[in-house]
């Protein structure tokens, strides 16, 4: 009996000091809100009364968060905007309550199994936190508390305490303390909200208010939905085996090649290659990158584009047989004529292939010149002399 009046003692001290935080004004308003909105997000998510007895927050520095988060707990992470990362942390009380009541309709007190946390329960908690996050937003009224509960949604399940403090990267952080009662006191929770503390968006946000609303074209871009699917493979099948497919039949992956994953719309359509893999333990494609394209020129009058080579390139082009280059010039060949070789008795000759047109007899400058008038026509020196 001194154990319960002690329970009820801390209780009531408990639902004391909240009401005072409550009329110290603005200072506490984001309690106030996380007080409410958790009732009211219990009752339509899960279907589940629970009710703030006790609230608390401070502001702690990254290596401080060590002393905020407790062991056995269910760790849920929170994707926030421009990549933030928070995490929600819940006892065992306040997990084994909500699936109670989403299984079997009503919580049993003092119905806990020591038993380590599963996806699944992540799963099924999630859509509280989801719910309860918004709703506290839309209750403040100062930026700052603002700013720190926008835009928080369940995106993974950390393996453990050291795990969820490895994926906080943020300097600083807001740490909300919550103590609830379940299902009219049948059970007691503890519920820790870890969210990172950026008063810089805040002024952001003041400044841009304060400017003229206009239309802004990534805003408009980031609602687009988009529906693509990630193909890792192509398998042909004869059409009577696939009418004849039934759940849980095994298909063979011929050649699957996870680091080529093709990226398709909706249409069917390829629109770019991808590595699957995984990213704040959900499935994840990550685009290959692209080579850069060689550097163009301008485009000629014919269509053709001509691309110049990189630093430290330079094509080898073969020789053009059809260009001369002067520079190099080859030494010059006699040229013949065939009247040179009309006299020539091939049959008396013998093999003319042994000759080459390099083997002439070597001729004095009289006998060349005789040589000349003869091919010319012309008569000789000594018949001229005769002749006169």
């Amino acid at each position: 009996m001194m154990a319960t009046d002690a329970e009820n003692k801390t209780v009531l001290e408990r639902k004391l000091a909240l009401a005072r935080d409550e009329r110290q004004g603005d200072t506490r308003s984001i309690l106030r809100a996380l007080r409410l909105a958790l009732a009211r997000a219990a009752d339509e998510a899960v279907g589940l009364a629970m009710s703030v007895i006790g609230a608390t927050q401070a502001r702690r520095e990254l290596d401080e968060l060590g002393r905020a988060v407790a062991e056995d707990r269910l760790y849920l992470m929170l994707s926030g905007p421009e990549g933030a990362l928070g995490a929600a942390c819940m006892d065992r009380a306040c997990v084994t309550a909500i699936l109670q009541q989403q299984t079997m309709g009503q919580v049993v007190a003092g119905g806990f199994v020591e038993r380590a946390f599963t996806g699944t329960d992540a799963a099924m908690v999630a859509p509280l936190i989801d719910a309860l996050l918004p709703r506290a937003r839309d209750m403040v009224d100062q930026p700052l508390d603002r700013v720190c509960l926008t835009g928080y949604e369940f995106c993974a399940r950390a393996e453990s305490r050291r795990a969820l403090l490895l994926l906080l990267e943020y300097d600083r952080y807001r740490v909300f303390d919550l103590t609830a009662e379940i299902a009219g006191g049948k059970a007691q929770g503890q519920i820790t909200l870890i969210l990172p503390d950026r008063p810089e968006a805040a002024l952001e946000g003041a400044e841009g208010a304060a400017a003229p609303q206009g239309l802004h074209l990534d805003a408009a871009f980031g609602v687009v939905r988009a529906d693509l699917d990630a193909v890792i493979s192509r398998i042909r099948l004869p059409l009577a085996a696939f009418a004849g497919m039934q759940p849980g039949d095994l298909l063979p992956l011929v050649g699957l090649k996870l680091d080529r994953t093709e990226i398709v719309t909706i249409e069917g359509r390829q629109v770019a290659l991808a590595r699957l893999g995984q990213c704040r333990g959900m499935r994840a494609v990550r685009l290959n990158e692209k080579l850069p394209d060689p550097e163009r020129i301008e485009q000629g009058p014919d269509g053709f584009l001509a691309h110049k080579p990189g630093e430290g390139q330079r094509p080898e082009t073969p020789p053009d047989p059809d260009v001369i280059d002067h520079e190099a010039r080859p030494p010059a060949r006699p040229r013949h004529r065939a009247e040179d070789y009309e006299d020539v008795d091939t049959e008396a000759e013998g093999d003319l292939d042994a000759l080459s047109e390099y083997d002439l007899p070597a001729l004095s400058t009289d006998q060349v010149a005789t040589e000349i008038a003869e091919l010319a026509g012309l008569p000789r020196e000594e018949e001229t002399a005769e002749s006169n």
